[in-house]
């Protein structure tokens, strides 16, 4: 009679898990790292610099970077004018996982300001925002983990002159 009480119990315990299991909850738990990593998350913004302002091409200064935070970054321009793009792309550098957002922002010659953030940039992010045919201001601004702002680049950048 024991024996029978004992394994009527461990029966029902078993039932009990077994039923349990099945009932659990199908959605990904949070952590599942199947799940792709979110997208860097990128602002865009553009303003027209109101009249009463000017806006100003002469560039600013810059820091220097503690070495054990330097990071490098390079600024080209597109020649075609139809599409005078300014591209700024993020080399890494020593300084490579202490930067948690780079701000880019174009002063253009024709007073439009545009800025783009790019959080936690890995190398080979790139940065692209329209210029003019003329000269444009670039400003490059990186934030690190330690709460630093340093202004990398503040450079005129004229367009390239076209062959004939």
């Amino acid at each position: 009679m024991k024996k029978c009480f004992f394994l009527l119990i461990s029966v029902a315990l078993l039932l009990c898990v077994l039923i349990g299991g099945c009932v659990q909850s199908s959605s990904p738990s949070p952590a599942n790292p199947a799940l792709p990593p979110a997208a860097p998350v990128v602002t865009h913004q553009q303003t027209q610099i109101p009249p009463q302002q000017t806006c100003s091409l002469v560039p600013g200064p810059t820091q220097i970077v503690p070495e054990y935070e330097s990071v490098s970054v390079t600024v080209n321009r597109n020649t075609i004018t139809e599409n005078p793009t300014i591209a700024i792309a993020f080399n890494g550098g020593f300084g490579l996982g202490m930067v948690t957002q780079m701000n880019v922002t174009v002063i253009r010659s024709d007073c439009v300001r545009e800025q783009q953030n790019r959080k936690n940039p890995v190398m080979g992010d790139t940065v692209t925002l329209m210029g003019t045919t003329r000269t444009d201001r670039v400003i490059v601004v990186m934030t690190m983990t330690s709460g630093s702002q340093y202004t990398l680049i503040d450079k005129d950048y004229p367009f390239p002159p076209q062959v004939q």
